[in-house]
């Protein structure tokens, strides 16, 4: 969500169990919604479930994004992504100019979360050899800090009601990056 949108400055979370987990008493809160709010202004959601109920998409997880130049979706985790042209709304009478427009759909053939993992860690290494500046570079570790910021609070929130909670922002870039040096640099 945030390599699409950038920073998220507010998430709410609900998460529970449905009736079969609650019959075994299994601990997994296996069906959850996440709303979280961008420091852009979009808006969206994360719903999933661990095979438990079927919605929306269907499959796992699939997350919805309104902005300000688009709405799209991302069905299932990795299967497709849905666009929906800003150009179908008529903005002068604030009404859309057809019932329910078409989104643009893109289907990448993955349908197995597992099969993004080399495909991640190639784009890592791409990066790498290609030189992205670090601030730049696709999965980095501020990327990972942030989605563990947004992991704490999407449980802060859980914990609390479903409450509105702020994440803890990111340390500021700091420093000249280019002194790093890696292994293969000469």
């Amino acid at each position: 969500m945030r390599y699409f949108c950038g920073d998220i400055i507010a998430i709410q979370a609900f998460l529970d169990k449905p009736g079969v987990r609650r019959t075994a008493e299994d601990a997994m809160l296996s069906i959850n919604s996440i709303h979280v709010k961008f420091a852009n202004g979009g808006v969206g959601y994360l719903i999933t479930q661990r095979g438990d109920a079927m919605f929306g998409y269907g499959g796992w997880w699939s997350y919805e994004h309104c902005g300000a130049k688009s709405t799209f979706a991302i069905e299932n985790c990795v299967e497709k992504l849905h666009i929906w042209d800003p150009k179908e709304f008529d903005t002068s009478r604030g009404t859309m100019n057809q019932a329910t427009p078409e989104p643009v759909t893109t289907d990448y053939g993955v349908s197995s979360f597992g099969a993004t993992f080399p495909r991640r860690i190639n784009a890592f290494l791409e990066d790498l050899t290609n030189k992205v500046p670090y601030e730049y570079i696709r999965a980095s570790g501020r990327d990972a800090l942030a989605t563990l910021e947004y992991t704490f609070a999407a449980i802060k929130s859980y914990e609390n009601g479903g409450a509105l909670v702020v994440p803890e922002m990111l340390p500021p870039m700091h420093g000249d990056i280019s002194r790093i040096k890696l292994p293969w640099d000469k």
